[in-house]
């Protein structure tokens, strides 16, 4: 089970899904970028089974038709709801520095909570918000004291980008 945050039009998860047929994927956005992906993969995937977006308040109202899903598709608070340890790998690529350094901590700790694998993050290392008045730096993203560091590295194309990639080894 993959599970992206701010997953775009959805290529990320289109290259692992054909790379890992059996895979099952998890989206988390917001709108516009929520219905965008989930058209797109649902169009490009049209026989796997789809969790599309909808309001819900508990998970329990859900979970049956969660769980026999391909894909989902969760709005942040959603995604909140769901069970400990239940992702493989979390995936999040230039999304985090979009956001206040509270909201970075709230998603990082939601990444301890959901998964039982790996954390992988592309991010600018510096970005620079003038309209926010926000600037994140590499070194300003809260990782977990017992997240194992198997990587943290200038992303090797984008070079204003650095990429990690974390063992979640002791569960939250």
């Amino acid at each position: 089970t993959i599970c992206e945050l701010g997953a775009g039009y959805g290529r990320t998860a289109f290259a692992f899904l054909h790379a890992r047929p059996r895979a099952r994927y998890i989206i988390i956005d917001i709108p516009p970028a929520l219905a965008i992906s989930q058209r797109y993969l649902s169009t490009v995937f049209p026989t796997r089974r789809v969790f599309a977006f909808r309001p819900f308040h508990r998970f329990e109202d859900v979970r049956e038709e969660f769980e026999s899903s391909d894909l989902a598709f969760l709005l942040p608070h959603q995604a909140a709801m769901l069970p400990r340890k239940c992702v493989d790998l979390f995936i999040s690529i230039s999304s985090l520095h979009e956001m206040r350094m509270d909201q970075i901590a709230a998603y990082f700790s939601l990444i301890d909570r959901l998964t039982r694998g790996w954390f992988y993050m592309k991010q600018w290392r510096v970005s620079l918000n003038p309209h926010d008045n926000l600037t994140v730096r590499q070194e300003d993203y809260p990782v977990m004291g017992h997240w194992r560091p198997l990587y943290v590295r200038q992303a090797p194309v984008q070079v204003s980008f650095f990429e990690a990639l974390y063992k979640i080894d002791k569960p939250s």
